[in-house]
Parts: C-alpha cells; sequence; structure tokens
C-alpha cells in the first residue's frame, strides 16, 4: 500500500472514530444532564427560591470553559415566591429516556477529505529547506541532486525527441524497398546454387540465406568492383525487414487483430497512465498546497505548514510547473517512440524504459539525498482537500475524455499509417513475380533475363550443394564429387573444359564394375565423373537403377544414332589428343632420350595435321607399345575410334563403333564384346 493511501485510511478513520465518540458521549451525557437539572429544580423549590425558566435542552454542550468549570444547563435567577408542588422522579425506564432524547448520529454530514500526501522525491526540498538542521553540505549536495534529476529529465526528453534517435519513417523504406527489389533482387548475380533468385528466398525465408546487405556492404568495403544499388549502409537487411514487418502484422486469433498493432496500441496505454497519475499527483499537490495559509514567513511545525512564505509558495508552484512540462515532453517524446517501435521484442523493454525515465527523482532521493533532508520530506504531514460528488464525476469524466484522446491520436497519427506502410513495404518487396533473374549486355546494352527455379523448401540438393556438403563434412577430407586438379592455375580452364577435351585428356578406360560393384576404391580422376552423372541428371542421391534405366536408354539411343564420320582434323578433341600424347607417352615409358622425344613430338605434330585418314596407314599402331590407336590402350588413352569411327570402324573387333558402320553388327553389345577390355 502506497504512502497516500494509507494516509487517506488512517485519516478517515481518525474523523469516524472522532465523530463516533462525540455522538456516544452527548448520548450518555444528556440523561445525566437532565437529571442533574431536575434536581436542581427540586432542590431551589425546596429552598423557596425560584428556579429557572429557561426551557430544558435536548442535549449537553461538553465544552470546558477557560476557569476549567464544566458550565451545566440551568442556573438560579432569583428565590421562588411560592413552593411548587413537588414532582416525581425522572424514570428510570429505558422508554421515558428514550421519550426525552432522540438521537441524531444519522443525521451527521459526512464530508469525505483527500489527504495529498508530498511524496519522496526531489522536487519536494523547496520544502523544508531551512527546517532540516542539516549541515551546508547536506543542503549543497541535495540542491545539487535537485538541479542534476530535473537536468536529467529535460536531457532524456530532449534525447527522444531528436530526429537521431527516434529515426526515419517507416515511409522511407517504400522507396528502399522498389529500389531493391529493381536492382538486388533479381540480379543474376545473387542466384544460388540451387538457381533460385535472391527475391524468392528472402521472401520465402530462406534459412540458408548469406547474400545480405551486410555481405554486399563487407565486399564494396574491401575494394570489390561492383556498384551498391543504392545506399545500404543506412538499412538493415531485407530479410531482417520482412521478418519483423511478418512478425509485426501476425494475426491473432480469434480477435482477427495484428499482434504488433494490438501490442503497441497497449504499450501507449500504459505509458499514458503512467503520465496520467503524475499531472494528477502535480494538480493536487497545487490544490494542497494552497490550502496553506500565506504570509510573510513559514510557520513549520513536526511536519506541518501553519503558513508559507510567498517566495517558499512560488519556488514549490515552480518545481511542480517545471515537472509537468517535463512529463508533458516525456509523453509526447514516449508515444512517437513507441508508434515507431517495429520490434515486437522491443516495444515492452521501451515502455518500461520511460516508465523508469519518469522516475529519476525518485530514485535520486532514496539513492543519494542526505539523510537529515530524507527524513524531514518524510516527515511532511498531508494536508486534506475536500472531494465532493460533484468533483468526483467531473474528474473521472475530464480524464476519460484526455485518455480518449490520447489513444485516437496515435492509432491515427502513427500506429495504423504504420501497419499501412508496413504492407506497402512488404507488397513491394515480394509482390507480383519473383522467379527470374536479368542482366546487361554491356557490348549490346541489351536487358538479357531468364526464369529461375522456384524456392521450395523441402526441394533436392544441387549439383553444387552436394558437392560442397560432401567436401565440407565429409568424415574422408576428400569429395566424391569434385575434380580437384592438381595444379591450381588449371582452375579457370577445368570450370569451362568441354567434354570432348576431358574425354581426351583421361587416357585409362577403366572397368567401373570393379569400383561401383566389387568396392575397388576408384581413382581421384573417374570418380568425379562418375558420381556427378545422377545429380546432374536430376536424380537424388537415393535414386535406384530402376529410376534412371530411362536415361541409359536415352543416351545409348544417342550413341547407336551417331553419324559414322571421322572429326575433322582441326577439331578441338583431336587436337588436344595430339598436344598431350608426346608428354603421356614418355612418362609413361620412360623415355629420356631427347632425340626419341623429339621424333614424338614431330609425329604428333604429322598426326595433328593429316587427321584420322593417317590411322589407316603406317601409323595406325603405336609405335613404342604396338597397339593400335583405334582400340585404345588400357590405361593410356581411350580408343580413337569415338573420333574417327569412319576409319577405325572396318574392323569387327574395334570398340567404341557406333551402330550406323555397316562392319559391326547393331545388335552387338559394344560394352561387353571383349570381355577383357576395361572400359
Amino acid at each position: 500500500m502506497s504512502a497516500a493511501k494509507l494516509e487517506k485510511k488512517i485519516w478517515n478513520l481518525e474523523q469516524r472514530l472522532r465523530e463516533e465518540f462525540r455522538v456516544e458521549l452527548s448520548r450518555a451525557l444528556a440523561l445525566c444532564a437532565a437529571k442533574v437539572q431536575h434536581l436542581e429544580t427540586e432542590v431551589l423549590l425546596l429552598k423557596g427560591e425560584k428556579p429557572s425558566s429557561s426551557p430544558a435542552r435536548d442535549g449537553v454542550a461538553v465544552d470546558v470553559s477557560k476557569d476549567g468549570i464544566a458550565r451545566l444547563p440551568g442556573n438560579a435567577l432569583g428565590e421562588a415566591d411560592v413552593v411548587p408542588v413537588a414532582r416525581m422522579a425522572w424514570p428510570e425506564s429505558t422508554e421515558a429516556q428514550q421519550e426525552g432524547f432522540v438521537a441524531k448520529d444519522e443525521c451527521v454530514d459526512w464530508v469525505p477529505l483527500e489527504p495529498v500526501a508530498f511524496l519522496e522525491s526531489t522536487w519536494n526540498l523547496v520544502l523544508v529547506l531551512g527546517f532540516t538542521d542539516a549541515g551546508w553540505l547536506d543542503i549543497i549536495i541535495s540542491c545539487l541532486l535537485l538541479v542534476a534529476s530535473a537536468g536529467l529529465q529535460i536531457a532524456f526528453s530532449l534525447i527522444l525527441l531528436s530526429p537521431d534517435f527516434l529515426g526515419e519513417p517507416f515511409s522511407t523504406h517504400i522507396t528502399s524497398a522498389e529500389r531493391w527489389r529493381a536492382g538486388v533482387a533479381h540480379d543474376y548475380r545473387h542466384m544460388d546454387l540451387a538457381e533460385t533468385s535472391l527475391v524468392s528466398r528472402v521472401c520465402n525465408k530462406d534459412e540458408s540465406l548469406i547474400v545480405s546487405w551486410k555481405c554486399l556492404i563487407d565486399h564494396w568495403q574491401k575494394g570489390k568492383h561492383f556498384v551498391l544499388p543504392f545506399d545500404v549502409t543506412a538499412r538493415d537487411g531485407q530479410a531482417t525487414l520482412l521478418d519483423q514487418i511478418d512478425a509485426f502484422l501476425g494475426i491473432i486469433q480469434p480477435l482477427d487483430m495484428s499482434l504488433g498493432i494490438l501490442l503497441c496500441m497497449l504499450c501507449i496505454l500504459l505509458w499514458c497512465l503512467y503520465l496520467c497519475n503524475e499531472f494528477q499527483a502535480i494538480g493536487l499537490s497545487l490544490e494542497a498546497i494552497l490550502q496553506v495559509p500565506r504570509r510573510a514567513y513559514t510557520s513549520f511545525d513536526h511536519g506541518r505548514f501553519e503558513t508559507m512564505s510567498y517566495w517558499r509558495f512560488a519556488s514549490y508552484c515552480l518545481a511542480r510547473l517545471t515537472r509537468g512540462v517535463i512529463a508533458g515532453f516525456l509523453l509526447y517524446a514516449g508515444i512517437l517512440w513507441l508508434g515507431n517501435t517495429t520490434s515486437i521484442t522491443d516495444l515492452m523493454l521501451n515502455a518500461v524504459a520511460l516508465g523508469a525515465v519518469l522516475d529519476v527523482d525518485e530514485m535520486f532521493f532514496a539513492a543519494l539525498m542526505p539523510k537529515k533532508i530524507q527524513i524531514k520530506i518524510q516527515d511532511l504531514e498531508a494536508i486534506k482537500i475536500n472531494y465532493t460528488r460533484r468533483r468526483s464525476q467531473l474528474e473521472a469524466f475530464l480524464l476519460l475524455l484526455i485518455m480518449s484522446g490520447l489513444m485516437l491520436w496515435p492509432w491515427f497519427y502513427l500506429v495504423e499509417p504504420l501497419g499501412n506502410h508496413m504492407l506497402e513495404v512488404k507488397r513491394t518487396l515480394c509482390g507480383g513475380q519473383q522467379d527470374f533473374v536479368v542482366g546487361i549486355n554491356s557490348n549490346q546494352f541489351l536487358t538479357v533475363g531468364r526464369e529461375t527455379v522456384q524456392y521450395t523448401s523441402n526441394r533436392n540438393a544441387s549439383l553444387i550443394e552436394l558437392a560442397v556438403r560432401d567436401l565440407a563434412f565429409g568424415d574422408s577430407g576428400s569429395s566424391r564429387y569434385i575434380l580437384m586438379p592438381e595444379e591450381t592455375s588449371a582452375f579457370d580452364s577445368k570450370l569451362t573444359e568441354p567434354m570432348s577435351a576431358a574425354a581426351a585428356s583421361i587416357l585409362a578406360c577403366d572397368d567401373f564394375d570393379l569400383y561401383y560393384l566389387e568396392g575397388q576404391a576408384p581413382p581421384a580422376n573417374y570418380a568425379p565423373y562418375w558420381w556427378n552423372t545422377a545429380p546432374g541428371l536430376g536424380f537424388s542421391e537415393q535414386s535406384t537403377c530402376a529410376e534412371m534405366k530411362l536415361r541409359y536408354q536415352e543416351l545409348a539411343t544417342v550413341l547407336d544414332t551417331l553419324n559414322c564420320t571421322d572429326a575433322p582434323a582441326d577439331s578441338p578433341a583431336w587436337q588436344l589428343f595430339w598436344d598431350q600424347y608426346p608428354i603421356s607417352i614418355s612418362s609413361a615409358m620412360g623415355v629420356t632420350n631427347q632425340t626419341q622425344k623429339d621424333g614424338l613430338r614431330a609425329f604428333a605434330e604429322a598426326m595433328k595435321s593429316a587427321g584420322c585418314a593417317s590411322l589407316a596407314g603406317p601409323d595406325e599402331y603405336e609405335e613404342l607399345t604396338q597397339i593400335r590407336f583405334c582400340d585404345g590402350h588400357a590405361t593410356l588413352w581411350s580408343p580413337l575410334s569415338v573420333l574417327c569411327p569412319k576409319t577405325c570402324c572396318n574392323d569387327a573387333d574395334s570398340t567404341y563403333c557406333p551402330s550406323s558402320c555397316a562392319c559391326v553388327d547393331k545388335d552387338e553389345d559394344r560394352y561387353t564384346a571383349n570381355k577383357g577390355q576395361q572400359m
């Protein structure tokens, strides 16, 4: 229970006890006074004196005169002429007693009084200065605390009202969203490995999203050669902004109302209640101090003001008005701050923080105020003010009007426009078509676009994602899906290398059954091609042979329908094979003689110029191994019948010949014809 409420209850109890005691005392003394008056009359008559002619009074005054003698009703005015007949004694029955006395306690008027207590605050220092019996150091410290608490609250008010603290209106995000959507959102450079556009990932809240404005700023600051679409240093990431909008506009069932809007209005209501209580306290304290008579000097005794000087009265009124102005600034700034808060997790924290700012003077008083002055302020006696029924109703009506106005203004001016702006920003960020990207052809000044894959949270991992996960989180430290060149300089060439060049560069044709059926470890140059085949065709890691059978039949059909024509001499695959031939064969056969190496290079140059026709003549066999070029070597080169089917497929034993070459039976299984030949 607060000090004000306790003081009020004690005061009311004291007033009721006083009134009840007065009524009961009057009732008890009335009977005694009547009996005494009757006895006095009897005595006077017996003495022959004339009794008083004043009528008997219903009540009795219990006041005491200055000489300390209680004055009873009735008095002797002179001697009686005759002795009257004696009357009966005063009846002792209860009924007779009640006939001459009627209780008046039901008619006692009760006027409620409201005690206004002086709270424990630095603002009440002006009331007790000069009556604290404190030292000069305590007085200086207390005055400094008063100035510091007032200055701190004023500083908070100015900071809350500053544009830097309140920030830009949320409506500015609409322009930023338009620039983002027209710039980075559909930039082909920000597609992920699954070929999904950035805007689709942002709007679908992709948890693996790593392309954010912070990343762009970091790259830009490190000197990357691209131009930021707009000033992203003043913007949060669009993904974070979209999360805040979705959380703020979330619907609460069954109220069918936005969570953020409801919470925002409740926090503003809480803040308005804080300030209305403060304004009411300021008004009551000013009204209470007006009850104290003003004189040239202040009379102060045991916490009670008998009189107050004009200077002290003006100082206290000025302090309370200053407190009211500060509270008004805090009310306005707090409503603006809460109305512009877009994070629902920050709304309650901001409301509580504002309440702490309002209680700064009480904190200063409790923590730093000298004890002598603290005790004197705590001893201030509450001043009672009259609180009639009419005033109570009028005050309640005015408070209702004020609270209604304080709630309607932020709703129409802040909260509802904020919700509309959020909807507009979300519509700009994620509305319309999302699954496409564009780029600029700088040579033709032409915008080129393509469709992207629609985002799905349970989509299969792309080929690159699969390879990265296998290497990043695999136990072996290597990846089955990634081809790692021995030289880092070969990375760029491998990115653009055609399949024909890769086939010519891999000289060994091994039997894959040894690796994938009999469990032998495949060589590093073969494994990536094998493991990338199924994911590259769109199959998942768990795909079976039955699911991929259709694709095998399609590839076999393509192989069978190849034309029986030789590759031209200037084809990249033919040129690449003979460029690598001297080095490969020298290393494999251990050729160290320079003359022999020069002869191999001259032979390769001649074959590059002669083309496939040279394989039908004296150069049909390789000089060092004495194996036909068309048949291929098990570990050094693939059969050249792939490049020269017309020349090489005149023999039924030649392998890798398309069915269009008449020398080979169309139904023959070319892949198992020579069981000893390794594929």
